[in-house]
């Protein structure tokens, strides 16, 4: 009877990388808020769902590339918010949806719905 001689053959397993997206995802239990902000040091988002203060809701840096995220419980309703990057206010550039606010500037628009 001959030997079989059995080699293991190794296959190299690819991992794709995927890009977090940027903008405003809904997920289980909430929303995430995702920003690209490079150079800043501090960015925070401030809404209606906080009362407009940006000290309640800082973002966490998430990569070196200056990928920015925090995860919010928010439920079915419109929101409107701003990001709050190294003190400055600015609409969220990922959110085509936006309205004109008191001060003439402008807030991104969210709505979350029912499933």
């Amino acid at each position: 009877m001959k030997s079989v001689r059995r080699t293991a053959v190794k296959t190299k397993r690819t991992v794709k990388k995927t890009k977090k997206p940027l903008g405003v995802s809904k997920v289980r239990g909430g929303v995430v808020f995702t920003a690209f902000y490079p150079t800043a040091c501090i960015v925070q988002v401030a809404g209606d769902f906080n009362g407009w203060q940006p000290q309640l809701t800082p973002m966490s840096k998430i990569d070196e590339q200056g990928i920015w995220q925090i995860k919010l419980p928010l439920t079915v309703g419109s929101y409107r918010y701003r990001f709050v990057v190294d003190g400055h206010w600015q609409h969220d550039p990922n959110n085509t949806a936006t309205e004109l606010n008191p001060y003439g500037d402008l807030n991104s628009v969210l709505q979350i719905g029912k499933k």
